[in-house]
């Protein structure tokens, strides 16, 4: 394999320093590449949060004399955010301090502007080599996030029964298809297991399992689809599972770019990821699933305490970026008789209504006390079928196929629109001075 081959069809991140020699830098880059996708940005921007963004398989900073103490900040930059991503250095041999700086800085390797084309995409197929892109075959499989401000609030409860459901459709839609990409590993629904306390989803499911989110991610760059068919927790309805470590202290060890790298990998090899978030808006592997999410279902709870944590985790999202286009509410555990209803808290936080799921704690308590959900079956469950209505939803949106051949469901009413005047009561003021503090 040449280096056109290995360098065909990835993409590169180059980082600017805004000096004259730069346009030569980059027209040098764009003849070097030989296929991969180019990507340009400048030190001014927050370059850390752009490779997130990307997800280059490299970046390549341009060290100048005028400028090399920047640049070798920004290196220090990106090892600390994203450690395993391979960084080089870009510029002159004859500028000897800016090639010192770079080596110093701690770059994988030095590119000479000046050099031969060969020689750098040489440099560069062998670093490629040793950091291998994610395989891009086919779609990413649609990414549901789950996640609520505070804890309790049965966001767990939820994404369990929500990937159950989802998993016998999947898989009921799967049995007679060889032909389908899934029909020799099952491999259909994952429920990622990223809330705290740690294990409560495979602790709902009746299925607990020694393979956890750390040691998917130890074992990365062997990571492949006959390692998510077998080394996954398995439930008994084919659903996998993937927690994170009984103990939480771990994950100070994880490598977050690699925790990127590999919830994009499990979503080549599965044909939809559920991931339970639960009221970890706060650390930093929550925030990057966030990030990557198809959609973002966030539960709130019909109480001011509830309304008020939710205010403040969106403005927290908002502030990172996330867009709130991606944002639906759930209101869970609902009470008709309560004053606060569904519709007044959707326009408090100013989020698309998505789902009311009414209050059915006594009836789910006794359910998990004997080890077990409330299976699709109890058809006049009210529970039951507000989820049965959320999956319905995620299979007209993501795979209308499977959608168009079941049986017609009635959805929700549209919740878009929200007519009446908002109720005006102390929780809107407390909404406003959150909104403006």
């Amino acid at each position: 394999m040449d280096s056109q081959e290995v360098i065909a069809n990835i993409h590169l991140l180059f980082v600017a320093a805004g000096t004259p020699d730069s346009a030569m830098a980059q027209a040098w880059l764009q003849r070097m590449q030989s296929g991969a996708q180019l990507h340009t940005t400048g030190f001014q921007n927050n370059v850390p949060e752009q490779a997130l963004q990307l997800m280059p398989q490299a970046v390549l900073v341009e060290f100048d004399p005028g400028s090399s103490e920047t640049a070798a900040q920004l290196v220090a930059q990106l090892r600390t955010a994203s450690p395993h991503l391979p960084c080089l250095a870009v510029g002159r041999t004859r500028h000897p301090q800016s090639m010192l700086a770079a080596l110093r800085a701690g770059v994988q390797d030095f590119l000479d502007v000046d050099g031969s084309l060969q020689a750098a995409q040489q440099t560069l197929r062998e670093l490629i080599q040793r950091h291998p892109p994610i395989s891009s075959q086919g779609p990413a499989a649609p990414l549901t996030a789950i996640i609520a401000a505070r804890a309790g609030l049965g966001s767990s409860l939820l994404a369990s029964h929500l990937a159950w459901y989802l998993q016998q459709q999947l898989c009921n839609a799967a049995r007679g298809k060889p032909d389908s990409a899934n029909s020799s590993d099952g491999l259909d629904n994952l429920l990622i297991d990223l809330g705290n306390p740690n294990g409560d989803c495979s602790l709902y499911l009746n299925t607990l399992g020694e393979f956890d989110f750390l040691e998917a991610v130890g074992n990365l760059r062997r990571f492949d689809r006959r390692l998510a068919s077998s080394g996954l927790t398995r439930h008994e309805s084919g659903l996998r599972l993937l927690p994170l470590p009984r103990q939480a202290a771990l994950l100070r060890d994880v490598s977050y770019s690699d925790a990127d790298a590999l919830v994009q990998r499990l979503r080549q090899y599965f044909r939809h990821v559920v991931a339970d978030l639960g009221a970890v808006s706060h650390t930093q592997l929550a925030m990057r699933v966030v990030r990557r999410a198809s959609e973002v279902w966030v539960v709130c709870e019909q109480s001011v305490a509830s309304v008020v944590s939710t205010t403040e985790m969106l403005k927290r999202l908002e502030e990172m970026q996330i867009e709130r286009e991606r944002m639906r509410l759930i209101v869970n555990r609902h009470d008709s008789q309560l004053e606060l209803d569904a519709r007044q808290i959707a326009r408090q936080l100013q989020l698309p209504l998505l789902a009311v799921i009414p209050e059915h704690r006594r009836e789910l308590a006794q359910a998990v006390n004997q080890g077990k959900l409330l299976g699709m079956q109890q058809r006049r469950d009210p529970y039951v079928q507000a989820v049965d209505r959320l999956v319905t939803g995620l299979l007209a949106q993501y795979h209308p196929g499977i959608a168009a051949g079941q049986r017609k469901t009635s959805g929700l009413a549209p919740l878009d629109s929200f007519a009446g005047k908002a109720h005006a009561s102390a929780l809107g003021r407390i909404i406003q001075r959150i909104r403006r503090s």
